[in-house]
């Protein structure tokens, strides 16, 4: 299931009789290739335009992280007139993975939605860059000792090569951690060590909520940051507030906060 935020700031004008009238649509079409080529864009949907709103939600059932390719349109009500297309995008700069009314759940700040949604794309940009799509990965490692770590804990390994060679599952092991990987002396290729490059093909376990607090606290500090600007931020009983120029500067803390998603080694 794929979560779009799709933005629409002139809402109120493209209702107008003169544009598209009162029951405009926002449509939106998918495709796995960015031109559509072999197999063109889809329509998967349609979403009601309302005055005042500049942020849509659209989920895809059928999408893919990182594979499925978005555009939409705006139509009168009865689907015979239609705006231009948008740019082609992919999700990881639409709102993956929390919502504009999700972040203002934890932050208090008058920066208008289409602003909120701006931050919020720049953050999952930054996380994709950081740690890749969530789902499968692959990441090439150095031998050191008998031991390696994952940059992520892995729910399960799908293959492993060692120097040029496919091991078989039993010359490894994974610790029960998900973040280490064990090179074995009694398997079909024994060794008491990794030797050369290591590349591992595996599924990271779910780190959605990771993903979130890290959206939300690069989002916090850039609030933090905006001229004059104060912000907040609540769970429950709890609140904390932030103001520029306190403590660690901005590059040092974004730093920190991206540091997070990781523990060691690096993907391709």
């Amino acid at each position: 299931m794929i979560h779009l935020e799709v933005l629409v700031a002139d809402a109120v004008d493209l209702l107008d009789a003169n544009a598209y009238g009162p029951g405009a649509l926002l449509r939106w079409e998918s495709c796995a290739t960015v031109d559509g080529n072999p197999v063109p864009y889809a329509e998967g949907g349609t979403v009601a335009l309302v005055s005042g709103t500049s942020v849509y939600d659209v989920w895809d059932a059928a999408g893919t992280e990182g594979v499925t390719w978005y555009r939409t349109r705006v139509s009168n009500a009865a689907g015979s007139t239609f705006s231009p297309y948008s740019t082609p995008f992919q999700t990881a700069a639409h709102g993956m993975p929390l919502s504009v009314t999700q972040m203002r759940a934890f932050v208090t700040t008058s920066l208008s939605d289409e602003a909120l949604l701006i931050l919020l794309d720049a953050a999952a940009e930054a996380i994709v860059a950081e740690i890749g799509y969530p789902g499968s990965r692959t990441e090439r490692l150095h031998a050191h000792g008998d031991l390696l770590m994952l940059s992520l804990p892995a729910l399960s390994v799908a293959s492993v090569t060692e120097d040029g060679t496919l091991l078989d599952p039993d010359d490894y092991e994974l610790s029960s951690s998900g973040q280490t990987l064990r090179r074995l002396d009694d398997g079909p290729s024994p060794a008491h060590r990794w030797h050369g490059w290591v590349v591992i093909a595996c599924l990271p376990r779910d780190d959605t909520a990771t993903r979130q607090r890290v959206q939300r606290e690069l989002v916090a500090l850039d609030i933090s940051y905006q001229p004059g600007g104060l912000t907040s931020q609540r769970i429950g009983e709890w609140a904390e507030t932030y103001a520029a120029g306190t403590g660690k500067g901005y590059g040092e803390q974004r730093a920190d906060i991206l540091a997070s998603l990781r523990t060691g080694g690096w993907a391709v």
